[in-house]
């Protein structure tokens, strides 16, 4: 449990440490052409890894048979570092991400509710905290 802990945590290190450096590419190129950038690098990073790791292997019926929604990955992921980009733009870097962590535990919380019918009043309590240090963050960074 330890080691996927870690895991996380590195997660959560690389995720800010990339959209810093797609930030600047972003500034540099402009949004979408960053976006871009971003993803065509990721492309080619996936596919070399899956071709060194021996597992690479496309089953094209699986791509043909697999529900549509699970394409929605792929949008999701452009449309939220769209966002991200723009949003770097207008507030700090520790706002953004910690509207982020909100944002996701939001999310969560609501996948708990209604896919897995798992929810706790405490993980409510929970967001509630963050986004009232986000708001006297912003409130008393405004005041200096």
């Amino acid at each position: 449990m330890l080691l996927f802990m870690l895991l996380a945590l590195l997660l959560g290190c690389a995720s800010v440490t990339s959209n810093m450096i797609n930030f600047r590419a972003t500034k540099a190129l402009g949004t979408w052409n960053g976006t871009l950038v971003n993803y065509v690098v990721a492309s080619i990073l996936a596919f070399l890894l899956l071709n060194l790791t021996n597992h690479f292997h496309v089953d094209w019926n699986a791509f043909v048979k697999a529900p549509p929604y699970l394409y929605l990955g792929g949008v999701f992921g452009v449309i939220a570092l769209v966002i991200l980009m723009v949003s770097l733009n207008k507030m700090k870097v520790f706002q953004c991400t910690t509207l982020i962590l909100v944002g996701q535990l939001t999310v969560g919380i609501l996948f708990d509710i209604l896919v897995y019918r798992n929810f706790t009043l405490l993980k409510l309590i929970g967001i509630l905290f963050v986004a009232v240090g986000i708001i006297l963050d912003k409130k008393l960074s405004t005041n200096d």
